[in-house]
């Protein structure tokens, strides 16, 4: 298997990957050839330089994948792919048959679409969106954020905004804001919350109201056309060993970071920057092999413990603006691509219960939370928990449809203090009021994840706890 230049996997999955795990022992543990002096000095330098390229390198590799999937069509399609410089809308709420990418969420409309800045600036059109939640989320190609455009940054009015590339210098529409990217494409997430299964024309209506034109066609142009339906996840190959760093080095070149030109310009030694990888002789090619499954192996173990656990929820406080920690980036972005900022949603999860074992729909669990969970209403911000399977993160099919339970499900019963007290397990409840706070598990291993939209400043400083999750006798 390892011979194989390119391994296939879902979009954004990690599980997919995990059969590196087995692998993290260097190829020059474990080569039958000799070297001399000289090549090993060559190996090693190599070898040294190829693991800081897969970490710094990581999410802007990942970034790119998603982006020729994405925009791999010629017309939008209803599942989020589009071609560039167009949305891609996502027209229904995302359940246990859409494996696109891990752990979506259950809770709004998608609306996706992929800018190449070069040329022009991009003008983005908002309508005005009043008592709801929306984001228009927008990331470079480092996951950096350029803005995130919602109720709390901008208001409800909406209107006009400009996202150019750093340097532009031509003229701009007078009296509207301008964003600027440090890299050529950009990547806009957008997402807008329904409330329930009355709301879903509404919010469908809101969705085709937001528009992506040129600069030339500003004001009038970007008008989303119906999108086309179509069946199943896209899938996308995920390049390995020396492909990755061919892919690296069209990454770099197409979006270059300044401020990143030394450490970028030390990986001209392994033909990054150069376009010389194939040049490479075969001890430094050897090297590279290692080094990306080495480095796979570093960034996956910072993935798993890149959190700060809290009763049982692991939470994550610093995406969206990296700065030079390459290794959070990478670790964070294999975790979850293109993580919100923690101002406009944190995504506590676990796996285990009070005791540290894992979760598994055999057992079941309560967890009784507050009447109050702060988040900002006021912008739309609510809260939610989702179910996944353990092993490959994905919703779970049940038999009443119930993959969350959130702010907005209808029909919790409260406690006397207006806590509500949640029941997780495999089998329906007996009782009609556990029954009612029921979220189904799959028979074997899940995981949850607590999903707290426009959060209060308490949240995202890290001075709010959620509740510890019990194991319950049956």
């Amino acid at each position: 298997m390892m011979k194989k230049s390119k391994i296939n996997f879902t979009l954004y999955t990690l599980i997919a990957f995990l059969f590196l795990g087995n692998l993290s022992i260097s190829y020059a543990q474990n080569k039958s050839v000799s070297y001399s002096e000289r090549e090993q000095a060559q190996y090693n330098y190599s070898y040294s330089l190829g693991v800081q390229a897969v970490v710094y390198g990581w999410a802007p590799v990942m970034m790119d994948v998603a982006k020729v999937l994405q925009t791999s069509v010629d017309q939008p399609m209803n599942n989020g792919q589009a071609p560039i410089n167009e949305f891609g809308p996502i027209t229904r709420l995302w359940d246990y048959r859409d494996r696109s990418y891990t752990t979506p969420n259950n809770d709004t409309f998608y609306l996706q679409g992929w800018c190449d800045l070069e040329e022009q600036p991009i003008v983005i059109f908002v309508p005005e969106i009043k008592n709801r939640y929306w984001i228009m989320q927008i990331v470079d190609m480092y996951t950096e954020s350029v803005v995130d455009l919602c109720n709390a940054t901008i208001g409800e009015e909406g209107g006009y905004f400009v996202l150019a590339k750093k340097g532009y210098t031509g003229d701009l529409p007078e009296n509207v804001p301008v964003y600027y990217s440090s890299t050529r494409y950009i990547w806009l997430a957008g997402r807008l919350g329904v409330e329930n299964e009355k709301d879903l024309k509404i919010a469908r209506d809101l969705q085709k109201q937001f528009r992506m034109m040129p600069l030339n066609q500003y004001p009038n142009g970007g008008v989303q056309p119906e999108p086309k339906n179509i069946e199943g996840a896209p899938k996308v190959e995920f390049p390995a060993g020396l492909d990755w760093f061919k892919r690296l080095d069209q990454v770099l070149a197409e979006n270059p970071m300044p401020e990143d030109v030394e450490l970028v310009d030390s990986f001209k030694h392994i033909g990054i920057g150069e376009g010389s990888i194939d040049g490479l002789n075969e001890v430094q090619k050897e090297a590279l092999k290692a080094a990306f499954n080495d480095g796979f192996q570093i960034i996956l173990d910072a993935a798993k413990n890149s959190n700060t656990a809290v009763n049982g929820w692991n939470w994550e406080f610093n995406a969206g603006i990296y700065g030079t920690d390459y290794l959070s980036r990478a670790a964070i972005n294999m975790n979850s691509i293109g993580l919100n900022s923690p101002e406009r949603a944190m995504y506590p999860k676990r796996y285990v219960d009070d005791q540290g074992i894992q979760l598994n729909g055999e057992n079941t669990y309560e967890i009784t939370l507050p009447a109050h969970i702060p988040v900002r209403t006021e912008v739309g911000g609510f809260w939610s928990v989702t179910m996944y399977d353990a092993k490959d993160r994905f919703m779970v099919e049940n038999e009443i449809d119930r993959y969350k339970i959130g702010s907005m499900t209808e029909g919790l019963k409260r406690n006397d203090d207006g806590s509500v007290t949640i029941i997780i397990s495999n089998k329906k409840p007996k009782n009609k009021k556990m029954r009612a706070n029921w979220l189904p598990a799959p028979a074997d291993d899940f995981m949850l994840q607590f999903r707290l939209y426009e959060p209060e400043e308490v949240i995202y400083k890290g001075e709010y706890e959620l509740p510890q999750l019990y194991k319950i006798e049956k």
